[in-house]
């Protein structure tokens, strides 16, 4: 007879379900608050790791046909290998345009400079991005004030963010207002932009036209096909056959420029660029990004998933305390299903609590993580979608976490149970057991995987730079500074702020990108196509810096032939094979160069990779940065404070920005220092929540074998020798959990460290801190359960009852 959920009985039975599984919370209040407290952890961990899957899943997602918008890529032989990069030359939109009616659109821009935006007595450096029209088009940015139809109108327009508008302007409305762009420029507000969300690569606080760049920076218009320092975005058309429109723009930079047949075009779509970043050969892998998300996914799934184990042993540890109440209910007609469908729901009404600590959990720590990851993580409480998402989790946990306590309370027999001779027995036993090794294994995998990450990121963090990075500061060459750099070294020198100064033409830690066209004594046919890092300074370059030179010297400002004499690192010296480096004459962008020094080989790009062929010029008009070496005898703030008012001698304008080179160094380990840190709090985490599970399966152990514990006291067994009784089992568990998890984290990490060319190795001491850490934790888990039940007085367990 199938009951009505409205019929009066069945509502009294669910309040007396209710009641009873209340009362049970309320009655064994370590027991309860474990569960729920090691459920609702598992759970706020698991939604802050899901809350950041689901914002890199959406990442560029946010616009308008997004599947139609691509940016061009192009494949380019280099060193027996193709790169694929997205830097791409002026004329290349027009020629997409005009030769492929697939496009619907096209647009250029730049990567987006620094500029100085002053209104009346409020100056701030912003981002710009100078960008064709037709861009707005491309992305659906959304216009709060004026319209993409009038945006770039006239040359002089510009248009703000919402932020930065603000921060330019305070409450006045901004639109027609004219703003000073870096003191030379003014242009006047056509529009407000909302901001960029913060899953968009898309950054930039202004935008300007395209026109206005060419106008400030005439050389841009002439830019011919071998200068590949800009982007360009596509909108195809809709039903457009990817691969055939591919396979023709493969030849497109050859067909206008017949020196540069290495060159290739392919379009990859904009919203995958962000998780899909790898490329192999010039072929996307399927890589970048995305291993970490999938890296927190599993992380995301395994922490709740040994929370739910802990629920399961937790709550059968407890079935001696249950047994008689099933016993009971069996005999006065109660039926299996019923019983199935109490425990499944004190499972359920568990879960509820512990999702509603979870949210508090997850809103309190929100922070911490964001503070970690670097992003902005908020919880969507008014979208459905996370309301339906946490239910379905909380009810999936429910089932999962009370289904085998259901089925396995619910198996007792009554008439064992009321006799009190009712046993679980091995069988029951098992199951239990396979969970903690599941729990341990994934917890070894942890442990395992924090300790190479910390000896690879130990590994190439102290490598050599191959430059003194302590007391060295970058300030960006704005305003005067660009003309007047030497008469500001002399200045800063003289108010003892610095020892030393250079202008580059970018920052030491970074590479200002690769040249290629160059031509060496002894080159072999297609050498010249090989891509060479470039990066320019003037004098001082190597004082500044503290490099080593190898042979020859710096630049030297007393000998006027230096302006044509370029510098090369070791590996470049070494792929041109020359024998007699000095005095070599190398054809490096247009001109003959002499060689006057080698430089020993410094980090350029990643620690983990080798040195690449770096050549260094002496050429006017490319600066951008200043290195300045901090007077040592000065305490850092001092010195800055000189430095500064030097600064503002000659930009008085400009607000004065620095990086130190330590930090920005320090950011080339970003990754391996964040998946560290995070390595390491799951790592805990994990351990605490197994343990939660293991403490568990000992409570159960121990009241199982109660009798046994008595008998084998009567028979002089001591306090050491029933614990080591008890300890040997779980001790045997941890071992296997140990040689599954070990074997599988060697597997994966052992691929992860190929990722690197210069890499620590797997060593043994790496395995024994993790099995050493493995039993260390799990007797003193178990330990206090085993000498409680050593303890215990065998009078009361050998009774009759």
């Amino acid at each position: 007879m199938t009951q009505c959920p409205n019929d009066p009985m069945t509502k009294k039975m669910i309040k007396n379900y209710l009641k009873i599984a209340w009362r049970n919370l309320a009655r064994h209040k370590l027991y309860s608050f474990i569960n729920i407290g090691g459920l609702g952890v598992g759970m706020a961990v698991s939604f802050m790791l899901l809350l950041y899957v689901y914002n890199e899943f959406s990442f560029d997602k946010m616009y308008k046909d997004q599947d139609l918008i691509y940016q061009v890529w192009r494949n380019q032989p280099s060193n027996g290998d193709i790169r694929s990069t997205n830097s791409m030359s002026v004329p290349v939109a027009d020629a997409i345009r005009k030769n492929y009616p697939e496009i619907a659109l096209t647009a250029r821009t730049n990567w987006g400079n620094e500029y100085l935006f002053s209104y009346k007595d409020n100056a701030l450096k912003i981002t710009m991005l100078s960008a064709d029209p037709s861009l707005l088009d491309i992305f659906s940015f959304e216009f709060v004030q004026g319209s993409k139809s009038d945006a770039f109108k006239d040359v002089s327009s510009v248009v703000l963010t919402q932020s930065t508008a603000k921060a330019i302007f305070g409450n006045t409305d901004p639109m027609g207002k004219m703003v000073k762009i870096n003191n030379t420029r003014s242009a006047k507000v056509t529009g407000i932009l909302k901001d960029m969300p913060e899953n968009s690569s898309m950054k930039f606080s202004a935008m300007g036209s395209w026109a206005m760049l060419e106008a400030d920076e005439p050389w841009i218009k002439t830019s011919g096909w071998g200068n590949f320092s800009f982007q360009t975005y596509v909108k195809v058309k809709s039903g457009t056959n990817l691969s055939k429109l591919n396979s023709k723009l493969a030849g497109l930079v050859a067909k206008y420029n017949s020196q540069d047949k290495e060159n290739k075009l392919f379009l990859y779509q904009f919203s995958k660029q962000h998780l899909f970043t790898e490329f192999k050969n010039g072929v996307s892998t399927g890589g970048g990004a995305i291993e970490y998300v999938r890296l927190f996914m599993f992380l995301a799934i395994g922490i709740l998933l040994i929370a739910c184990i802990n629920f399961m042993n937790l709550s059968t540890a407890r079935s001696q305390t249950r047994a008689r109440e099933v016993g009971v209910r069996k005999v006065v007609g109660a039926r299996r299903v019923s019983i199935i469908q109490q425990f499944m729901g004190e499972s359920l009404l568990m879960c509820v609590i512990s999702f509603g600590l979870a949210l508090a959990l997850t809103a309190l720590i929100l922070p911490y993580f964001n503070g970690l990851i670097a992003k902005n993580l908020t919880i969507p409480y008014r979208l459905p979608f996370f309301w339906i998402a946490g239910t379905g989790v909380t009810v999936i946990t429910g089932i999962i976490a009370g289904s085998y306590p259901a089925l396995f309370l619910s198996s007792f027999k009554p008439v064992k149970v009321l006799k009190g001779i009712n046993k679980a027995g091995k069988a029951t036993l098992r199951p239990r057991q396979i969970l903690v090794i599941v729990q341990f294994s994934f917890a070894t995998c942890l442990i395992l995987s924090t300790i190479l990450i910390y000896k690879q990121l130990n590994f190439i963090k102290n490598r050599p730079a191959g430059y003194d990075k302590n007391g060295l500061v970058e300030v960006p060459l704005d305003g005067r500074l660009y003309n007047e750099f030497e008469s500001f070294r002399r200045d800063a020198i003289a108010s003892g702020a610095i020892t030393e100064a250079v202008s580059t033409s970018n920052t030491i830690t970074g590479n200002g990108g690769a040249s290629w066209g160059i031509k060496w004594p002894g080159q072999l046919p297609g050498e010249d196509k090989l891509p060479i890092e470039q990066m320019v300074a003037n004098y001082h370059f190597t004082k500044t810096f503290g490099l080593e030179m190898a042979m020859g010297r710096d630049f030297d400002s007393t000998r006027p032939s230096d302006t044509t004499a370029i510098l090369l690192n070791e590996a470049a010296v070494k792929m041109m094979r020359l024998k007699e480096p000095l005095g070599a004459v190398v054809n490096w962008q247009g001109a003959d160069r002499t060689v006057v020094g080698v430089l020993k080989n410094y980090i350029v790009n990643s620690p983990s990779e080798p040195a690449k062929p770096l050549i260094v010029g002496n050429v006017k008009g490319w600066a951008g940065m200043a290195g300045v070496r901090l007077n040592k005898a000065l305490s850092v703030s001092n010195a800055l404070d000189k430095l500064s008012a030097v600064y503002k001698k000659y930009n008085p304008d400009y607000p004065f920005n620095y990086k130190f080179v330590d930090e920005e160094y320090s950011k080339k380990f970003h990754t391996e220092q964040l998946l560290g840190t995070l390595s390491n709090s799951f790592t805990v985490l994990a351990i605490v929540l197994s343990c939660l599970g293991l403490f568990g399966l000992a409570s159960f152990a121990a009241e199982q074998r109660r009798k046994e514990i008595g008998i084998r006291k009567v028979l002089g067994a001591t306090t050491a020798n029933l614990w080591l009784n008890l300890s040997k089992e779980f001790v045997q568990l941890v071992i296997i959990a140990f040689i599954i998890g070990g074997a599988v984290s060697w597997r994966f990490m052992d691929q992860w460290l190929h990722n690197y060319t210069y890499r620590t190795d797997i060593s043994p001491w790496v395995f024994v801190a993790t099995i050493v850490i493995s039993l260390a934790v799990t007797l003193l888990t178990v330990s206090g359960q085993a000498i409680k039940a050593a303890l215990s007085n065998p009078v009361k367990s050998l009774r009759s009852e």
